[in-house]
């Protein structure tokens, strides 16, 4: 027997979805530090954010960068922490560029989020940690990172990164989340699902 709310709450999922695919595709509002008109949804980071201040130092820009583009992948916090940073000013104390860290954060955003449908879901990432591994193998590569090829992840990560963003909106007006836990690609793991139904 089909229970009524379970149903109303199903076709209210289906009807957020579709609205979701009429809207345009917007960065998570703090991760919009990309050079206009560009935004972090639309264009590689390959030069730092532009100074907001005379204080503004290359150093500043460079965490911001990162942690931008950190919290606009699909599968990490909305907000950074202390920690994030000080791994951030450290790449940046080494001398590692913002196009590698960008490089690394989408291959390792677009690993998880691309995984096969079969394979058990991954857990959350929990800080900007997780990505070390990811931009050790960039360093490792003689080869500079491919504007192209990162293109077409941004491509591919971004329907998963507005869901994040319309997530968070919906948290914000109403207190509570678009999509219970069985309607959540992000939670089931099923991401290539997402995929397709906001092509």
């Amino acid at each position: 027997m089909n229970d009524p709310a379970r149903t109303r709450g199903h076709n209210e999922v289906g009807a957020a979805g579709e609205r979701l695919r009429d809207q345009p595709l917007l960065p998570l509002p703090s991760a919009s530090v990309a050079n206009n008109p560009a935004t972090l949804s639309t264009a590689i980071q390959t030069t730092l954010p532009a100074a907001r201040s005379d204080r503004d130092t290359p150093e500043r820009r460079f965490v911001r960068g990162v942690l931008a583009r950190y919290v606009w992948l699909p599968d990490t916090p909305v907000r950074t922490s202390r920690y994030d940073r000080r791994l951030a000013t450290t790449w940046f104390e080494r001398g590692v560029a913002l196009l590698v860290v960008e490089a690394a954060l989408l291959l390792a955003g677009a690993r998880r989020a691309l995984r096969g449908s079969g394979l058990a879901p991954l857990p959350q990432v929990r800080s900007l940690y997780y990505f070390q591994g990811a931009v050790a193998e960039v360093l490792d590569n003689p080869c500079a990172p491919d504007l192209e090829y990162l293109g077409y992840l941004l491509d591919k990560l971004r329907p998963l990164a507005e869901v994040k963003l319309a997530r968070l909106r919906h948290q914000e007006l109403y207190g509570s989340e678009l999509a219970g836990p069985a309607d959540d690609p992000f939670r089931t793991g099923d991401s290539r699902r997402l995929l397709r139904r906001t092509r």
